[in-house]
């Protein structure tokens, strides 16, 4: 019930891009979305298997693919420059919905030993959500194995070595939001079936 009330406020929300902002607008207002939020919450809802009205969600999906397709461009501030990882995390809630396409991926400078852990882990849900991607096997292969180079466990915490540096809080991302997303993006496949069961 409290789900289909904020979906039935969700437009307020929606800049004239189609990008979610953090509060409503008001009227005559010309907010700026933001493509992290938007993505944030068509991932999640997604993967709570909670529906999204088909107009707002249209619209959501439409602005994001604006953005990494840089017809539209936000530029907000932030501590280090972070354009890759919000690309990353829009094209894995572009993919949740099927509205990626394989030739977006022209404006990503694709290094995965230098991305952070939460694009990683984006990298890796967009891989496995999309078939038609060159070289997937290989690339799924890479970023499984630099995800587990970086778990670490100390007693009964996990988290990884690199932790200081994933904590783009600008970003809603931290160590502890990237052991979640990492076992939710696992959890079915048969080769983490092991690390999986030591991870939760």
């Amino acid at each position: 019930g409290r789900w289909d009330k904020i979906m039935q406020e969700l437009p307020l929300y929606l800049d004239g891009d189609g990008l979610a902002m953090y509060y409503p607008a008001s009227e005559g207002s010309s907010g700026k979305g933001y493509d992290t939020l938007t993505a944030y919450v068509l991932s999640t809802a997604h993967e709570a298997g909670y529906a999204i009205p088909d107009s707002p969600r249209d619209a959501m999906l439409k602005g994001l693919t604006q953005f990494v397709e840089g017809r539209i461009k936000r530029d907000f501030w932030s501590p280090r420059p972070d354009l890759d990882a919000r690309t990353l995390a829009a094209f894995d809630a572009l993919a949740r919905y099927g509205r990626f396409a394989p030739r977006q991926l022209a404006v990503l400078n694709i290094q995965p030993q230098t991305w952070t852990s939460a694009m990683l882990i984006d990298w890796l849900s967009l891989l496995q959500r999309t078939s038609g991607l060159p070289d997937r096997a290989k690339r799924l292969a890479e970023v499984e194995q630099i995800l587990r180079g970086r778990l670490t466990y100390q007693g009964t915490r996990m988290g990884f070595s690199t932790e200081k540096d994933d904590y783009w809080w600008w970003l809603m991302q931290n160590g502890d939001v990237n052991a979640a997303r990492l076992i939710l993006a696992v959890r079915e496949l048969p080769s983490w079936k092991n690390d999986t069961v030591k991870m939760l």
